[in-house]
């Protein structure tokens, strides 16, 4: 671990390993609790084990971006992103029916740590600009509200799909009612979708005077993420869309949000 300009540190190397195992544990408790298995003392457990292990996945963050000079790459993004996505489900959960996305962010968040783990930290990396810094935390606030909703919309997939061929399915035993699922699921788009139309308008003017092509290349995917947000919103105001068409936009638009936060070095560099 820790190989190709990664400092060999022994706390760092700590803090992933009980980051790991902290999620392992939440998600066996998750799904206890989900079944309805000595449901008080698995949630207690649950709260405890998943707020430590965001607290240690933080520290860990932290220190991994501080001894590359907080300068970002596609690893760090990505466990930005998780711990966004894990802070707004911790806070969320106890007021709303998600605790079901912990069964796919859990393992998610993992894999986005072990990959820290054996990413190569000698590539290219960027400098954040420190009159970005609102931007940019409106900006992955806005991601961890859609990428929940677009765990969701897996979910409603899947839900459809079993209950469409009649399929018995022990996560679908264990989910809230597909009505619910996507009550939820546009709860969530629209909160992200309002902070995505203040990342844009605070960030567009910066992009406009920089030039820099890789920033234009973000913009513009993220734009069309927002167009494609806009348009799932008008259909579900105007006619109530819902189903199909609404898990597909939904999943559209995040895919064009991670082309535009994490993808765009990879696709075009």
């Amino acid at each position: 671990m820790y190989h190709h300009g990664k400092p060999n540190n022994l706390k760092m190397e700590l803090l992933a390993s009980l980051s790991i195992i902290g999620y392992i544990l939440s998600t066996l408790s998750i799904k206890n609790m989900l079944m309805q298995f000595n449901q008080k003392f698995t949630q207690t457990l649950f709260c405890i084990v998943l707020l430590l292990s965001i607290i240690l996945t933080s520290i860990y963050t932290y220190d991994l971006a501080s001894s590359h000079s907080m300068k970002i790459n596609f690893a760090i993004a990505l466990l930005v992103t998780s711990i966004i996505l894990n802070y707004l489900f911790f806070l969320f959960m106890f007021t709303k029916p998600i605790k079901h996305l912990g069964v796919i962010l859990f393992p998610l968040t993992i894999g986005a740590i072990l990959l820290t783990l054996f990413f190569n930290f000698e590539k290219e990396q960027i400098k954040i600009d420190n009159s970005l810094i609102l931007h940019i935390v409106v900006s992955i606030v806005s991601y961890g509200f859609l990428g929940l909703a677009a765990i969701q919309a897996i979910l409603l997939k899947h839900q459809e799909y079993k209950l469409k061929n009649i399929q018995n399915s022990s996560l679908n035993n264990v989910l809230p009612s597909i009505e619910k699922m996507e009550k939820v699921m546009f709860e969530l788009i629209i909160l992200g979708f309002i902070l995505l139309t203040l990342s844009l308008l605070s960030g567009s003017p910066f992009v406009i005077l920089d030039g820099n092509q890789n920033l234009l290349q973000k913009i513009t995917f993220s734009i069309i993420a927002w167009v494609t947000y806009s348009y799932l919103l008008f259909k579900k105001f105007s006619s109530g869309v819902r189903g199909r068409q609404a898990t597909n936009l939904a999943l559209g638009g995040m895919i064009f949000l991670f082309i535009a936060y994490l993808g765009t070095k990879i696709f075009f560099m």
